[in-house]
Parts: structure tokens; C-alpha cells; sequence
């Protein structure tokens, strides 16, 4: 049996347990009802005999209340955990479900890897072949890998360049601070000065 089948017999199951489940759940909750309703006529019951004066039928009915109480806690137990059950099942049949749907997927997957497989070789074995016709070209043609392509520039292009540079060296002095031509003057007047002085005293 293949695994989409088995797959499928088991959703198949899953789905018949969780309508069994599912009645079970119908069954438990008319029988919680029936206890509740129980349940309030003890209670009726026994405020009615205490307040008559009958204690002893009022501990009687007491008495079978706490059993009918007991057993209504186990019926609502087991309601919760058949309810767990279904929510496990339905998730389980929904994750089936996506296995059914992904099955295709996996087996398109897996013939694109075996295509893959096959052209990976085939490709690494293309690509060799055009490194070595390119160093062969590049060996015939006697071209290194280090050679520097140049740019011939004409007369006209030269006067270009040659233009924008004065243009930017004349910005560059613009942005400069003009030399006061006052200050060297003065310097040139003192140091003479200085020298005399110097002469006359020794």
C-alpha cells in the first residue's frame, strides 16, 4: 500500500473516531443535565425536610446528593477530556490534510533535484571550457593582466584641460588672503637699523 493510501485510510479512521467521540460528548451532556437537574431537586428536598423538622431523611437526601455530586464531576471530567481528544484529532486530520496537498509538491522537488543533479556536472564542465578558450585567446594575443589601457588626447582636448586648471588655480589664489605690503617694508627698514646699532656700540 502506497503512502498517499495509507494516508488516506488513516484520515478515514481519524474521522470515524471523532464522530464516535463526538456522540459520546451528545451523551455526556444530557447525562450532566440530568444530574444538575438532580442535583437542584436533592437540594429542594433536604431544605424542605430540615426546615420540617425531618433531619434523618434530610441526611439521607444528603448523603445522595454528595453521590450524585460525585458523579456529575466525573461525567464533566470526562466531557473536557473527550474534547481534548476531538481538538487533537482535528488537528492531526488537518495536518493530514496539508500532507495530501504537499505530496505533489515533494515529488515535483524531487524530480527538479535529479534534473539539478544531472546539469550541476554539466555546467561546471561548460564552464571550464570557456575559462581555457579564454586564456587561450588572451595567450594568443600576447595581453597581460596588468596592462593599462591608455587614453589618447588630442591638441584640442589638451587646451581644455589646460583651461580648467588656470581656472581652477585662479579659485584656489581667490580664496587666499592677500600679503599685506606694508609689513615686509617695515622689516627691511628695522633690521639695518638693528645692525647699526650693534656697529656703533662695539
Amino acid at each position: 500500500m502506497a503512502g498517499g493510501d495509507k494516508r488516506q485510510q488513516f484520515v478515514r479512521q481519524i474521522t470515524s473516531a471523532t464522530g464516535v467521540v463526538y456522540n459520546q460528548l451528545g451523551r455526556l451532556n444530557i447525562l450532566d443535565k440530568k444530574f444538575a437537574s438532580t442535583e437542584a431537586y436533592y437540594l429542594e428536598q433536604i431544605t424542605s425536610n430540615i426546615r420540617s423538622g425531618n433531619n434523618a431523611r434530610a441526611k439521607i437526601l444528603a448523603t445522595e446528593l454528595s453521590n450524585v455530586r460525585r458523579l456529575r464531576r466525573t461525567t464533566q471530567h470526562t466531557g473536557i477530556a473527550l474534547e481534548a481528544i476531538v481538538i487533537r484529532f482535528s488537528t492531526i486530520y488537518e495536518f493530514a490534510m496539508i500532507l495530501d496537498t504537499i505530496d505533489p509538491t515533494v515529488e515535483m522537488i524531487k524530480g527538479i533535484q535529479s534534473e539539478l543533479s544531472k546539469a550541476i556536472p554539466a555546467a561546471s564542465q561548460a564552464i571550464s571550457e570557456v575559462s581555457a578558450v579564454t586564456a587561450d585567446v588572451l595567450i594568443s594575443a600576447n595581453i597581460k593582466a596588468d596592462v593599462r589601457i591608455s587614453t589618447p588626447v588630442d591638441a584640442d582636448a589638451l587646451s581644455i584641460l589646460n583651461e580648467i586648471e588656470g581656472v581652477l588655480e585662479d579659485e584656489a589664489k581667490a580664496k587666499l588672503p592677500e600679503v599685506p605690503s606694508s609689513i615686509p617694508a617695515q622689516k627691511q627698514a628695522e633690521e639695518p637699523v638693528k645692525e647699526t646699532r650693534v656697529m656703533v656700540e662695539s
